[in-house]
């Protein structure tokens, strides 16, 4: 538990076997979806990017906070700050390797606070997420690494919801790579056929990658490309978060 905006709030954080003190390294900040508990996504591996990081001989620590009810809201900034600055205090951390992601309403509190804690966030991955329905602060336009995943029949959280009124991931897409000085395409190039496609908008800021992945299926975390059993979206996560 934690004491934040006068609320005792709960989260949980994974620290790995065997954790060396004097080792710096990598804080993975998970958030859940809309209605779901930081034990559903700890029981997901935080997004299945532990058992890569195992694999790869690369520990992290993985935080998994709670929200307050169904949804995550503004006070869940404050939240970010109060967790990550207690981890920080009590845990060896790579201050400059420090990550979020999240599914859903959890992309969605990760795209809020890509907004303005690029100086604590290196990297962010919004998996399937939305810029409505969601508290979005005022925007500073720094420049994040940041990475996307829109299966290209989400009702949920479409690609598009409205031109007019850039609701929708693509319009994410379209903000990320304008404030991190990418080129960004009239038409971002998306899923036709096959499998996934991921498309690495070119002429950004070399630190701040813009990375946009799109499919073929629905609201999800999990998908397999044709004929495979294995889900891409962590395996595209974890390449790109440890690309840093």
């Amino acid at each position: 538990m934690i004491m934040s905006g006068n609320q005792q709030r709960s989260y949980i954080i994974d620290v790995p076997a065997g954790y060396d003190m004097t080792k710096p390294y990598r804080l993975f900040y998970t958030s859940h979806w809309i209605g779901s508990t930081s034990e559903a996504v700890r029981d997901q591996n935080y997004y299945f990017l532990k058992p890569l990081a195992t694999a790869a001989n690369e520990p992290a620590i993985f935080v998994a906070p709670q929200s307050d009810g169904q949804t995550w809201q503004q006070k869940d900034h404050a939240l970010f700050d109060d967790i990550l600055g207690y981890v920080k205090e009590n845990l060896c951390v790579d201050t400059t390797r420090v990550f979020a992601t999240g599914f859903s309403f959890g992309g969605m509190i990760t795209y809020s606070l890509s907004l303005n804690h690029q100086k604590d966030i290196r990297a962010a991955v919004g998996i399937a997420p939305a810029n409505y329905n969601i508290y979005v602060p005022q925007k500073n336009h720094q420049p994040i690494a940041w990475m996307q995943t829109t299966g290209l029949s989400d009702g949920t959280c479409p690609w598009v919801n409205g031109n007019s009124t850039t609701q929708g991931a693509k319009f994410i897409a379209i903000e990320h790579g304008t404030d991190n000085s990418c080129m960004v395409p009239a038409t971002i190039p998306i899923w036709q056929q096959g499998a996934h496609v991921c498309y690495d908008m070119p002429g950004c800021k070399p630190e701040y990658p813009t990375k946009v992945c799109t499919f073929d299926g629905g609201h999800t975390n999990i998908a397999n490309d044709p004929g495979t059993n294995q889900n891409w979206i962590p395996v595209e996560s974890w390449k790109f978060f440890t690309q840093f």
